[in-house]
């Protein structure tokens, strides 16, 4: 009786542990999300995907920010939320002609369509400048 009582203890504690875990994760993404959104422009209704996507990152599970050069970022907003996509290796982005439109083109991965429902090209030299303690001058 009292192994079990020490196993129940055990795994309370494991569980706690990964609700904490699980919040201060989705308050880190939350706060990279402001962050992207702090330095975004308005909304356009396609970019050009001159060499292709570099990389990205998952901000939410219906936002992400996409490279597609060195300082070239966007902002990218789901039609929907995305089961998933914050942990993914990879993704695909649709384009017709090298060119991502907003309200047609899609995020793919394991299967799943998400559309964009709106993008914002990011001043990434900026969001660089403030993480490294610059101020606009330098």
């Amino acid at each position: 009786m009292h192994a079990i009582r020490v196993a129940t203890v055990a795994c309370l504690a494991v569980a706690l542990g990964a609700c904490a875990s699980a919040g201060e994760y989705r308050a880190r993404q939350d706060a990279r999300l402001a962050t992207y959104e702090k330095y975004a422009g308005e909304p356009v209704r396609e970019i050009r995907m001159y060499t292709g996507l570099d990389h990205w990152d998952a901000l939410a599970p219906d936002r992400l920010v996409v490279f597609m050069g060195v300082n070239r970022a966007y902002l990218l907003n789901l039609r929907a939320p995305c089961s998933g996509l914050e942990f993914q290796q990879g993704i695909g982005i649709s384009s017709s002609n090298g060119v991502v439109h907003a309200r047609f083109d899609k995020v793919t991965f394991e299967h799943q369509i998400c559309y964009i429902d709106e993008i914002r090209p990011v001043d990434y030299k900026a969001l660089k400048r403030e993480r490294m303690g610059k101020s606009p001058e330098d």
